[in-house]
């Protein structure tokens, strides 16, 4: 049987709990909610890290951020390598050792290229550190580390000032048109001029296009269509921003809650402290964010019914994640990501749809939903493995998803996962955060540790760490985070030994 093409779907800093398969009994996403019934839907999928850079470098490597470097966004502080090194291994190189055709299209986060000097983005951040600037500049882009497709530098703001996407518009006699939603956050804009003028239709007309190409030429392909939504700048048409306009999204349990014994770092990521903003000053944008997210499960819906006229869907790997969660208010207005890790920002959707199994094989998972912990650096093996190489080659530091998708028998699978995180901007802290069974352990530096029973309390609400009846239960999760660290030769062990008092 011909190997399956392959077809990875990423979405930034989005919020699993905002999908209809994931529980959301408010934001419409319909086709999404269609490649759950026709796949396997992993509960407990976590990022490798709460950060675009070090959440996507995982992907392109398969090792976890302590492994490849990029530990916090590229050109901030704390991040060790800037631009991702070309290498054998690196996800698309090893994809056209099997003879595949590796694509890829939208938000890139991994590198300026050899053109940095003169992008705006990067002399951003260099003027904030001028030794950058005079480090020899090799930069990565996808078309130099082995995709074909479109290269945007940097982080890209949220596409919209990008040149292919400016030439794009001007092709078809359209312009942007827009209008500010949300007076006290200027990042809401309803898009006036119409869906098919979008940052995200355009995304997905290049995937259309590169995919088709594939399909006309016959050859087994990868394509990995990265969308800058839901992340802010919000940027959603007045046809999806109309479902809920005037939605009635009730505050998150923890908007209100008590956050006396909480890490203080939090609240480096609280929004306007000295004026705190009230729960209609998020449901403005929360809606925004809602009509952001049916605008793209309207894009990947064009994508499938394309793959289906040609007849290709049941063929294909399709694989639905997010590079890392969003907070949107949690915990007493709570923004962004990193510095906290709670399950909003550190849980991802993910969604895979295995292709047709070959004859006299058994059907893959269809309908059902894992709870078994899974991780974003899993993917790479996943993708490697369809793709043909041997699974002790394909897994580094994840494992191969396949024998999950495939119900293999006799499968002995990991009992917790770990999220790491380095910080944001000029705040760096070293966070580790450990979930076993219904239990999550958060190590915060110097801060106050973490510790919840999310069976009890899903929400996150009572931190149990201080609490002296709760001691026996603390020390075992921080025995098994330092055996973690251990196993993984991550540099913190020796350190946290010292903090928590295991030497």
């Amino acid at each position: 049987m011909p190997r399956p093409n392959l077809l990875f779907i990423l979405t930034d800093q989005h919020l699993a709990t905002t999908l209809g398969c994931y529980g959301s009994e408010i934001c419409r996403t319909p086709h999404l909610d269609q490649l759950a019934r026709d796949g396997l839907l992993f509960t407990r999928a976590y990022a490798a890290c709460p950060i675009c850079t070090p959440a996507r470098a995982s992907l392109q490597t398969g090792l976890l951020p302590i492994h490849h470097g990029m530990q916090t966004n590229i050109y901030n502080r704390g991040c060790q390598i800037h631009e991702i090194p070309d290498h054998p291994t690196l996800l698309p190189r090893r994809l056209d050792s099997l003879g595949y055709r590796a694509g890829l299209t939208g938000k890139w986060h991994l590198g300026f290229g050899p053109d940095a000097v003169n992008q705006p983005e990067y002399g951003h951040h260099t003027a904030a550190c001028p030794a950058l600037a005079r480090v020899p500049l090799h930069g990565s882009l996808p078309s130099t580390i082995g995709y074909e497709g479109d290269d945007f530098p940097g982080h890209g703001g949220v596409g919209i000032n990008t040149p292919q996407y400016r030439a794009w518009l001007a092709s078809r006699g359209k312009q942007l048109e827009k209008r500010v939603i949300h007076d006290r956050y200027p990042h809401t804009y309803e898009v006036t001029s119409g869906a098919d003028t979008t940052v995200n239709h355009f995304l997905t007309e290049r995937a259309l296009a590169h995919v088709g190409a594939y399909l006309d030429a016959g050859t087994p392909f990868y394509y990995q269509l990265n969308y800058w939504g839901p992340h802010a700048d919000y940027h959603a048409p007045t046809e999806f921003f109309d479902l809920y306009r005037h939605a009635d999204i009730p505050p998150w349990p923890s908007f209100d809650a008590d956050q006396s014994r909480k890490p203080r770092v939090h609240s480096a990521h609280r929004a306007e402290t000295t004026r705190p903003w009230t729960w209609e000053n998020y449901r403005e944008c929360l809606r925004m964010y809602f009509a952001t997210i049916t605008e793209i499960d309207a894009q990947i819906g064009r994508l499938i019914a394309e793959l289906t006229r040609r007849g290709a869907y049941d063929d294909t790997l399709i694989v639905f994640s997010a590079d890392h969660g969003d907070s949107l208010g949690i915990h007493r207005g709570l923004t962004d990501k990193a510095l906290f890790m709670y399950e909003q920002t550190n849980r991802v959707p993910l969604i895979v749809k295995a292709p047709a199994p070959s004859p006299g094989s058994a059907a893959p998972r269809a309908g059902e939903r894992d709870d078994r912990f899974v991780g974003t650096c899993d993917l790479y093996s996943t993708f490697l493995d369809y793709a043909g190489l041997p699974r002790a080659e394909a897994e580094l530091d994840g494992r191969s998803l396949r024998p999950l998708i495939d119900n293999e028998p006799n499968t002995v699978w990991r009992d917790q996962i770990v999220t790491e995180c380095s910080g944001l901007d000029y705040l760096l802290v070293t966070q580790r955060a450990l979930r076993y069974r219904d239990y999550k352990y958060v190590f915060n530096g110097g801060d106050l540790e973490e510790l919840y029973d999310l069976a009890a309390d899903p929400h996150e609400l009572t931190n149990l760490a201080p609490d002296p009846a709760h001691a026996g239960l603390l020390r075992e999760m921080r025995l098994r985070l330092d055996r973690w660290l251990v196993e993984n030769n991550d540099g913190l062990s020796e350190r946290f030994r010292r903090i928590c008092d295991l030497v």
